[in-house]
């Protein structure tokens, strides 16, 4: 039967034979109108060890739009193609229900994000995609390494992750969360991102931390979530700790930052420590609605700001806050865009970010770590400082050098895509929470 996967897969493989032709772009813009019809009719993969339920179909509508804002922003046909390859293997993740096809998919998405970054012109760029791959070895060693102790303690890899298991099975599980948290950036095993993302070219850092990272953190929620529930008096104090060290690490390196990719990069990190404390607050019945709920707003906002910087960086040489300063003098137009996504991000009201943050926060008081939330409230606040440092830069700062009018339509037909899902998601939770509330 024919399904999303299939068909970005197939549009992934014909798109090599149409580059740099006339009619590229079409075909792919095509292709993903009809991949997303396909999602909003319920047609699946239709294989052993993957299904679907609403929420993950609403993601992945969610990840296809995306997509096509992500198509729309490159240039290069090259990027287009891994990016087709990258949704793919994110569908395959999302719907994976064995351990077996979580890991072939997990695996899938991390050596097409290598590949991905692997198109190197610059010595930054090197060093970026060189942090990248080392960091997803480890990650892919960390990750066997637990299937090996699950597989000793009499675990079945054609099967879904148990909520009992003998101890090896349970060392297993615990160590394969490990490899997963390698790749969400939680503390301490982040420090690979934060200069992947600032030194990878931004078009690119938009597809690792906005969508391969959502990607990540849904579908290891709906694998893990049986067993983090079964192991709740170990895992929970455990998650709370990293919850806690990751959203403060990460907001308090954002503030000391200089260059404006730095400053975004510390901020993804941050924003994976929110949303593990949906993991911490498994126990709550609004956990996986909430984290859905952050992740949708999350892939929304990270992929509209590192394609914005990808913009900035392009047209205006922009880097530092120094650089960006007085662009609203003139370009009022990107200028509003990039700072209504910051204002999510930080939280701000009417928009996906603090609607995110609501629901997951309320999951931490309702399974009793109203600690926590306190001081995720807290981290929240000292977010805004940095967000709005780069507004107040935009706006408020005189210009350091001239800058002309940007008018590439294909690019902000992309933010206003992006836009439309952070504003439509900061208006109305009931879209999420008619179907959130499993994973």
């Amino acid at each position: 039967m024919i399904s999303a996967f299939m068909l970005l897969f197939a549009l992934g493989l014909l798109s090599l034979a149409f580059h740099r032709t006339p009619w590229f772009k079409p075909l792919v813009i095509g292709g993903l109108f009809v991949s997303m019809s396909l999602t909003l009719g319920g047609y699946e993969l239709g294989l052993f060890g993957f299904s679907s339920n609403e929420s993950i179909r609403l993601f992945e509508l969610i990840l296809e739009i995306v997509l096509m804002a992500l198509v729309l922003h490159d240039d290069e046909d090259i990027t287009i193609t891994q990016t087709l390859f990258l949704g793919a293997a994110s569908i395959l993740l999302l719907q994976s229900d064995t351990i077996l096809s979580f890991v072939i998919a997990f695996e899938a998405v991390s050596i097409i994000s290598i590949v991905l970054v692997s198109y190197i012109k610059t010595a930054d760029q090197a060093e970026g995609a060189l942090k990248m791959f080392i960091a997803g070895s480890i990650a892919t060693g960390i990750l066997l390494l637990g299937v090996a102790f699950y597989v000793m303690g009499g675990g079945l890899l054609m099967e879904a992750v148990p909520s009992e298991s003998s101890l090896f099975s349970t060392v297993g599980l615990f160590i394969m969360l490990a490899a997963l948290f390698y790749k969400l950036t939680i503390v301490p095993m982040h420090g690979w991102a934060a200069d992947t993302y600032a030194l990878v070219r931004h078009s690119h850092a938009a597809i690792l931390s906005g969508v391969a990272k959502t990607v990540v953190v849904v579908a290891a929620f709906k694998m893990f979530e049986p067993f983090i529930v079964a192991q709740v008096t170990l895992s929970v104090p455990l998650l709370v700790v990293l919850a806690v060290v990751t959203m403060t690490l990460g907001n308090f390196m954002a503030l000391f930052q200089k260059r404006i990719a730095k400053i975004l990069a510390y901020s993804s990190i941050a924003q994976a420590g929110y949303m593990l404390l949906a993991f911490a607050a498994v126990q709550s019945s609004y956990a996986s609605t909430g984290l859905l709920y952050m992740a949708i707003a999350y892939i929304f906002m990270q992929s509209a700001v590192f394609l914005l910087l990808d913009t900035l960086r392009k047209h205006y040489d922009i880097v530092t806050l120094d650089d960006i300063g007085g662009l609203a003098k003139s370009n009022k137009l990107l200028s509003f865009l990039f700072s209504v996504q910051l204002l999510s991000l930080a939280g701000i009201p009417l928009l996906a970010g603090f609607l995110g943050k609501v629901v997951v926060f309320y999951a931490g008081v309702d399974a009793g770590l109203w600690y926590v939330v306190l001081i995720a409230l807290l981290n929240s606040a000292l977010s805004v400082g940095y967000y709005a440092w780069i507004i107040k830069h935009m706006y408020f700062d005189e210009a350091t050098n001239s800058k002309t009018l940007f008018s590439n339509k294909m690019v902000l037909v992309a933010q206003f895509i992006l836009l439309a899902g952070t504003l439509y998601f900061g208006l109305f939770a009931s879209s999420v929470f008619d179907v959130g509330m499993a994973l």
